[in-house]
């Protein structure tokens, strides 16, 4: 009422302005000066109650794989800041293969829709019960709009580099997991691999256990003729790399160059300091969220492809002239 009475106009075109539905309605002039006087006065608004006339909860769901890799951290970081600006909440779930599709009893009355992120088309669909949803790191069956990262160009300048140090021998540890994003890594690696002559790709699955992994890594790497270098799915099947090398008494990288996939803290710690393909994970979240205010709002919401690149670190060298072809 006090913003009303000081800018001499109605509380319901103070409503509008502060709820953002002016436009149209109210000049561009009177709205600034709306908005000036409120926060002059210190005027917020009643989100709760806002929601509640709009019949929403002001709350949306990510559901990713797991809390463990920080790579997910970074997402919801990204999420929660813009999602802030535009008062939702964020509500993180860790969504495993074997969980019930649909954690929420009743998704309307929890959550508003939801942010998918490097989980199949499917299971989203399964969990959103008709809310909105936008895919993060999966890519669309049906034509869906979602945020993807541009992974071709980001294994192509991996293998480049390997290519170019001299190896031919590249095994690519790829994550057992059945996701867009995954498929999308070992489509990209041995498309990368036929662009350059004589070289030779291998490829097995891993368990993202990373005991598992270490020991499944230890028998491929025992294979002859054994690769020079590798190319794993993820940052923490590099760590599992490093373990099988340091059981079989190779070192990275003179024995074996490693390179891994996200960038995550963790790659400059390793000894050697891992080489890996950076994937901006808190822009996947901050462009996730505003691809969901489209979709929810029945707007035409764009697919978009983000950039890669590669951190050239100290885990690749070239081959030893006994691995060398």
């Amino acid at each position: 009422m006090d913003v009303a009475r000081a800018a001499g106009v109605s509380q319901s075109t103070v409503s509008l302005v502060m709820n953002d539905r002016w436009r149209g309605r109210v000049g561009q002039v009177a709205a600034d000066q709306i908005r000036s006087i409120a926060e002059e006065l210190g005027y917020r608004p009643n989100i709760t109650a806002r929601n509640l006339r709009r019949g929403l909860t002001g709350s949306i769901a990510l559901a990713v794989p797991t809390l463990t890799n920080p790579f997910f951290g970074a997402v919801y970081g990204g999420a929660a800041r813009a999602g802030e600006a535009h008062d939702l909440g964020l509500v993180v779930f860790p969504m495993a293969s074997d969980d019930d599709p649909n954690p929420f009893r009743s998704p309307h009355q929890a959550i508003d829709g939801l942010l998918i992120c490097s989980l199949s088309e499917h299971m989203a669909r399964a969990m959103s019960s008709g809310l909105p949803f936008a895919l993060l790191d999966t890519a669309s069956e049906s034509g869906m709009p979602s945020v993807t990262f541009d992974l071709e160009d980001g294994v192509a300048h991996a293998i480049a580099h390997l290519y170019a140090l001299g190896h031919q021998r590249v095994l690519h540890v790829r994550a057992d997991r059945d996701a867009w994003t995954f498929h999308w890594r070992s489509t990209a690696f041995h498309t990368a691999v036929r662009r350059h002559p004589g070289m030779v790709a291998t490829e097995m699955l891993c368990s993202f256990s990373l005991p598992e992994a270490r020991d499944t890594i230890v028998t491929e790497l025992n294979r002859h003729p054994r690769p020079s270098a590798v190319l794993c799915d993820d940052d923490n099947i590099a760590v599992a790399v490093y373990a099988a090398a340091a059981r079989l008494g190779l070192a990275v990288p003179n024995d074996l160059s490693v390179i891994g996939i996200n960038d995550l803290p963790i790659a400059v710690l390793m000894t050697p300091a891992l080489t890996t393909i950076a994937l901006p994970g808190q822009e996947l979240g901050r462009l996730g969220i505003q691809m969901f205010l489209k979709l929810r709002d029945g707007l035409t919401a764009e697919s978009v492809t983000l950039p890669t690149s590669l951190r050239i670190r100290e885990s690749t060298a070239p081959p030893r002239p006994e691995t060398a072809p």
